[in-house]
């Protein structure tokens, strides 16, 4: 029984070490997860991975409302060219909370999704932010 256990510890251990691994190749997140409206967000995207990885664009994030990526909030202007990100490279990019018409986004959760080709195949990966009221806005309604 003792050599049962062994194994299936051992087995659990293999798979979970593989699988983090696999899913740490890239990494993509923002410098900070909670963002106050007068301040910008800037994510990066870090190549972990000893294979070179390609982006669409110079710019291939978007921000959704939603996690359905059904509400896109904001998508910036960019080059259409193919960009490569080399092992264990990392790229940034910023973004400074306004929407399509220029205007700050409301406070929420927002979802910057991310398009890259890995292996020949497309992956979007996302991470999650949340907006607060700013500085100014907060001092605002406290005189109120």
């Amino acid at each position: 029984m003792r050599k049962f256990k062994l194994s299936v510890f051992y087995t659990i251990l293999i798979f979970s070490l593989s699988f983090a691994n696999l899913t740490g190749e890239l990494e993509f997140k923002p410098e900070k997860e909670i963002i106050n409206k007068d301040e910008k967000v800037c994510f990066h995207l870090v190549n972990n991975s000893d294979k070179a990885v390609y982006l669409p664009s110079s710019a291939p994030w978007a921000v959704f409302e939603d996690e359905d990526f059904d509400k896109i909030v904001f998508s910036p202007i960019a080059a259409q060219r193919i960009l490569e990100i080399k092992p264990y490279e990392e790229k940034k990019w910023c973004w400074d909370l306004k929407d399509f018409q220029g205007e700050i986004v409301p406070s929420g959760d927002y979802a910057i999704r991310l398009t890259v080709f890995k292996n020949g195949e497309r992956v979007f990966l996302v991470s999650k932010i949340k907006v607060k009221p700013g500085v100014a806005e907060t001092s605002k309604k406290e005189e109120e």
